[in-house]
C-alpha cells in the first residue's frame, strides 16, 4: 500500500493542473508503477464516497419527493453498496475510455499521465464533499447543503475538463462531448445498477 505522502504529492500535482499550472507533473510518478498506484486513489475515495452517500440521503429526505424516490424504496445499508459499486463502475469504465481515447488519437505516450492526474483528480473531487457533509451536520440545513453539493459537482467537472485538455490533444467541442457522453454513461451504470438492486429487495422483501 502506498503512503499518505505519496498521495499528498500527487493531490498537489492535481490542484496545480487544476490551477494551470505548467509544472503539474513534477513529483507525479508517471511510470508504468505510478500508474498501478494511482489506482489506490480508490481506495482513498471510499470513505468519502459514504459520506457524500449519506448527504445526498439526507438531501432526498428533506426533499417533498423523497416517499417516491429510489432512496425511500430500500434501506441505506442496500442502496450504499450499490452507490459505491456504481461509483466504481463508472470511474473504471473511464479510465478505459480514456486510454483507448488517448490511442485513437495518436497520444498513447500521453496515457499514464492521463490516467494517473485522472485518478488523483477524483481523489480531490471526493474530498471536497466534506464541504456540504460538514455543512448539514452543523446546520441541518438541507437546502445549504445542497447547494454546496453542487459546487461539489461543478468542480468536479472542472476538474475532468482540465485533466481532458492537459492530455489529450482534442478540441473543445470533442471535449465538451468525451465529458457529455461519459456522465450520461456513468448515470446510466448508476441507473440500472441501482433499479436492479431495488427490484430484488421488493421481489425477497
Amino acid at each position: 500500500m502506498i503512503g499518505f505522502d505519496y498521495a499528498a504529492r500527487h493531490l498537489r500535482g492535481v490542484w496545480r493542473l487544476a490551477a494551470g499550472d505548467e509544472t503539474w507533473r513534477e513529483g507525479m510518478d508517471l511510470s508504468t508503477e505510478g500508474v498501478f498506484a494511482s489506482f489506490w486513489a480508490i481506495a482513498f475515495s471510499a470513505p468519502f464516497a459514504i459520506v457524500g452517500i449519506l448527504v445526498q440521503y439526507k438531501i432526498a429526505e428533506a426533499s417533498p419527493a423523497f416517499p417516491s424516490s429510489l432512496y425511500a424504496q430500500a434501506p441505506m445499508a442496500l442502496m450504499a453498496p450499490v452507490d459505491l459499486l456504481s461509483s466504481l463502475a463508472a470511474w473504471l469504465m473511464t479510465v478505459a475510455v480514456l486510454a483507448l481515447a488517448a490511442k485513437q488519437l495518436g497520444a498513447a505516450r500521453e496515457t499514464a499521465a492521463l490516467i494517473v492526474s485522472f485518478n488523483w483528480s477524483q481523489l480531490l473531487a471526493f474530498i471536497t464533499v466534506m464541504a456540504p457533509a460538514i455543512a448539514i451536520a452543523a446546520t441541518g440545513n438541507a437546502e445549504l447543503s445542497s447547494l454546496l453539493f453542487f459546487g461539489v459537482l461543478v468542480f468536479s467537472i472542472y476538474l475532468f475538463w482540465m485533466v481532458i485538455r492537459r492530455n489529450l490533444p482534442i478540441s473543445v467541442a470533442i471535449a465538451i462531448a468525451l465529458i457529455v457522453g461519459l456522465s450520461a454513461a456513468s448515470f446510466g451504470v448508476y441507473t440500472i445498477l441501482t433499479n436492479i438492486a431495488v427490484r430484488l429487495y421488493q421481489l425477497f422483501s
